[in-house]
């Protein structure tokens, strides 16, 4: 099996629209500089959705809080548990997407199997063979009819498909193919050959999310197609068919991809979307926040932190702090209420008032 990879789509006004609504959630997501824990709480809640809806899609039954458990707790406790191996397996997987990412490695054939022995990882905590593709044909069955579903390409013909999609993936005249297409080829094209026994669909989004992450689409980290695949999951499946026969040999070795990149492209304008309207939004709250504190000089910075940390000051604790007189205290915190910066918090009490922060500050 030595013929270039040569997949065949069409460009249409749908397609065109949809890249371009990625193309600015991109631009502006990578624009908005959110605070570092922020960001940091959007990339883990990203993170682990796509672990959960990724091995949801293939069968696994934890909930999105038991995913978040298996992945926090110690290994020693899931050793022996199918369905939380496979969480922990796949979250492995993204880390060594962003390992990999970060050294912008090339998408090789050593590469997608070094990806799915991490994604496909035994009991026992022995990895299986790496450079190992099935060595017999799989059949896919639906799980309710036992009817034939998929009949993918023979053993032997394996090696030299994946070696041809590798080289399609790489090839430098591919240059002005968007990334979110090739992204969406590969991902098809992979699941479609069905390289391994096991772990193809998880390793077919993976290698998706690389080729996006590595193109700079990753939109920092802040979304999962997994998750709204997952919303439909009959039309993911039925249009991952796209309606061919059964049989790789009879039709599926070379379709017109339009129907799969449309919707592929869909979805990830969807959420694109969706995590340029999130974004932009904490980022105007974030921005205006910031501007609050702007305007406080040196003496209300320290009044905010001692507030956050006592929950509420008094006189005393300014004159003790700034070694000033009861009255100048008295008269600051007078000026900081008349700018909206402090409130009363017991107004009915004459003597040992105290003030806390006003909303828009403790916020």
């Amino acid at each position: 099996m030595t013929d270039i990879y040569c997949p065949k789509w069409e460009y249409n006004n749908v397609i065109v629209d949809y890249l371009m609504k990625i193309y600015a959630a991109v631009k502006t997501v990578n624009l908005l500089n959110l605070p570092i824990d922020i960001e940091e709480k959007l990339k883990k809640e990203s993170i682990l959705k796509t672990v959960h809806y990724s091995t949801k899609i293939e069968g696994n039954e934890l909930n999105l809080d038991q995913v978040h458990e298996a992945i926090e707790q110690p290994r020693g406790k899931w050793r022996d548990r199918k369905d939380v191996r496979e969480v922990r397996n796949y979250y492995d997987a993204l880390l060594f997407l962003e390992k990999k990412a970060l050294k912008n490695a090339l998408v090789t054939q050593d590469f997608i199997k070094e990806l799915h022995t991490v994604i496909d990882s035994n009991p026992s905590g022995k990895k299986i063979k790496k450079n190992q593709y099935r060595d017999g044909q799989n059949v896919i069955r639906d799980s309710r009819t036992g009817a034939i579903s998929y009949l993918p390409p023979e053993a032997g013909d394996v090696p030299g498909l994946m070696k041809n999609l590798v080289e399609w993936i790489e090839n430098k005249e591919n240059r002005n193919i968007p990334i979110p297409i090739i992204a969406a080829v590969a991902s098809y094209r992979l699941v479609t050959i069905h390289p391994f026994w096991d772990g193809n669909g998880r390793t077919a989004r993976a290698l998706a999310t690389y080729i996006l992450k590595r193109g700079n689409y990753d939109l920092k980290g802040f979304y999962s197609l997994e998750e709204f695949y997952d919303k439909d999951i009959q039309k993911y499946y039925g249009t991952l068919q796209m309606g061919l026969h059964h049989n790789y040999y009879f039709g599926r070795n070379a379709p017109d991809l339009t129907p799969w990149i449309t919707y592929f492209l869909e979805v990830m304008a969807g959420i694109f979307e969706r995590v340029n309207q999130k974004v932009s939004a904490l980022y105007q709250e974030s921005s205006s926040q910031q501007d609050f504190f702007d305007v406080l000089d040196k003496r209300e910075r320290w009044v905010v932190n001692f507030i956050l940390q006592k929950r509420a000051i008094r006189t005393a604790d300014i004159t003790g702090h700034f070694e000033i007189d009861k009255k100048t205290a008295m008269n600051w915190l007078k000026t900081w209420e008349e700018k909206g910066f402090l409130k009363r918090k017991n107004i009915s009490q004459k003597r040992y008032i105290e003030f806390i922060l006003d909303e828009k500050y403790s916020q």
